[in-house]
């Protein structure tokens, strides 16, 4: 099972070099709201864009949230 944490940093923040696998990453970029609702892309986990409009709207949920892989 992944575990995927939701926070607010700035592009500045992210060091690729301190992933925990970081040979495995061939690209990353940031994405808007608007983008991951509008992609053709499998976005993963599924559900993601309707959990990230659930936290934004009404805050983060009290208990984790299982997302199908």
């Amino acid at each position: 099972m992944e575990k995927y944490f939701l926070t607010r940093v700035s592009a500045a923040d992210v060091d690729l070099a301190r992933a925990s696998q970081p040979d495995k990453i061939r690209e990353h970029r940031w994405w808007t709201l608007a983008e991951l609702r509008a992609t053709a892309e499998t976005v993963y986990p599924l559900g993601l864009v309707d959990l990230l409009t659930g936290v934004l709207a009404h805050g983060a949920p009290m208990r984790p949230v299982v997302l199908a892989g």
